[in-house]
């Protein structure tokens, strides 16, 4: 029994760490100050810019528009520890308290259908910015409709 119990527990410590294989992945994200609605987050738009970097964090540098177009192809899965701060014109930044400003935050792949049945369109991440009662009053977003094929 104990010599079962002493080859179990290495194999058992290897599938552990084989689960948990998805890396980690820093992201801040820079919202304009005073921001309050639904941020759309569009990855593998042609033309667009990257996802910038710094000190090993993913930057997401929200538009005025809440709409932040991206080339970079997908999100990246795993982990996350996500820090959200507003920005103002001197890019001053201010930590935003997540547990009260930040919700319904979710990832969902493209909403068309082509004729095989196929679901085709970019991946969209979304989160509001706002109190639980400005969320209660403010509809969710659609897919983007330019987006569609």
């Amino acid at each position: 029994m104990k010599k079962t119990l002493f080859l179990l527990i290495p194999l058992l410590l290897l599938v552990l760490a084989s689960c948990s294989s998805n890396k980690s992945k820093l992201n801040t994200y820079l919202i304009p100050k005073n921001y309050v609605g639904w941020v759309q987050i569009i990855y593998n738009q042609e033309g667009f810019t990257a996802i910038g970097q710094a000190n090993g964090r993913n930057i997401f540098t929200i538009p005025e528009s809440g709409v932040l177009k991206t080339s970079t192809p997908d999100v990246e899965y795993g982990v996350s520890f996500e820090e959200f701060y507003y920005y103002d014109e001197q890019n001053r930044q201010q930590k935003i308290d997540v547990d009260q400003m930040i919700h319904g935050h979710h990832i969902g792949d493209g909403e068309s259908v082509n004729g095989s049945g196929k679901i085709e369109g970019p991946t969209v991440q979304e989160f509001f910015v706002g109190t639980e009662t400005q969320l209660q009053n403010t509809p969710d977003p659609d897919y983007p409709v330019e987006l569609m094929k």
